[in-house]
């Protein structure tokens, strides 16, 4: 997964939809992620140093999807973040809160790194 802006750029905005990984009820994993602690890093190719480190995260409804609340997580780039171009590699760390529990079906608990599937390559170009 690729994401692109120009180097100096604060806009637009990193979001990160959220998939269904199978082992939690896709309901009460959006209930989960709304106490949950997300963070941000990003990581150079070239040389390894990291750029963002646990750089504070939010979430915000997904639009268009129906009847029920989904959520996608946001990153607002700083100016620092991109004033200097290169590859990077992202991640967003989503601890959850072990407040909720359930009789019927568990919530998410523990830490959760994302993107699962691919990388999040991030592209700053001059």
């Amino acid at each position: 997964m690729y994401f692109f802006l120009k180097k100096g750029s604060v806009l637009p905005t990193l979001q990160m939809n959220l998939i269904d990984d199978g082992r939690h009820d896709y309901k009460k994993f959006h209930e989960a992620i709304q106490g949950a602690e997300i963070t941000f890093s990003m990581e150079n190719t070239a040389n390894g140093m990291l750029k963002v480190s646990k750089g504070e995260c939010y979430i915000k409804l997904r639009e268009g999807v129906g009847c029920s609340e989904q959520y996608v997580i946001c990153y607002d780039w700083k100016s620092h973040d991109t004033k200097e171009a290169g590859t990077f590699v992202g991640k967003f760390d989503i601890v959850f809160s072990d407040k909720l529990k359930s009789d019927v079906a568990s919530y998410p608990s523990g830490k959760l790194v994302m993107p699962i599937r691919e990388p999040l390559y991030i592209i700053i170009e001059d």
